[in-house]
């Protein structure tokens, strides 16, 4: 692919991302894309195979955070209990950076599509996977109460990241939290019910 190929197919994706976010699925169209993004809309075909593919494309490019993120920590020498406090300091980190593209996958998992279980399978399922693998291994190491069922846990962790996302700007109002500080109320949040599965 030339570079100027790489650049158009960028564009797209980029204003793709953006428009979903804003305006789910259905509340966006091939033209909105080709106009944003200032490509012929018959490269959107071209490209990703039509709008359906192309949403999927978005949220195979935001899931990759995540996946990302559990690479990174699956290879700290640490605890597991560390590893799920610096995966939630992380996970509010990309909060913050890209607070409306996080919302296309919870969206998803929430409220889905019909024509991406594929990616609900192959990529939300590997996060709660790995959440729940590590509350495992703490139990096993003795680090996390033996009490705990690490899928609940994985299930709760999920929960309180997922209701945050969508309720963000409702945290801010209701919190009376300066501009981006809402963040280090998910991460104390979430540390604080890892504090109470810990022994």
């Amino acid at each position: 692919m030339t570079k100027s190929c790489a650049s158009s197919a960028d564009k797209i994706l980029q204003a793709a991302t953006e428009l979903f976010a804003s305006n789910n699925f259905d509340g966006t169209s091939i033209k909105d894309i080709s106009k944003l993004s200032g490509v012929n809309s018959a490269l959107i075909s071209y490209y990703f195979g039509g709008k359906k593919n192309l949403y999927q494309e978005v949220l195979n490019t935001q899931s990759a955070m995540f996946l990302d993120l559990i690479e990174q920590v699956n290879k700290q020498a640490i605890s597991p209990i560390m590893k799920l406090h610096l995966y939630t300091k992380e996970v509010a980190l990309i909060q913050m950076q890209r607070p409306m593209q996080v919302h296309l996958i919870y969206r998803e998992l929430l409220t889905p599509s019909g024509f991406c279980n594929n990616f609900v399978q192959s990529r939300l399922y590997k996060i709660h996977q790995f959440l729940f693998d590590l509350v495992a291994e703490g139990i096993e190491e003795g680090c996390i109460k033996s009490s705990v069922q690490p899928t609940y846990v994985a299930f709760t962790i999920e929960s309180i990241i997922v209701f945050f996302f969508l309720t963000q700007s409702f945290v801010r109002e209701l919190g009376s939290f300066a501009k981006d500080d809402e963040n280090e109320y998910l991460e104390n949040t979430l540390n604080s019910y890892l504090e109470s599965i810990t022994k």
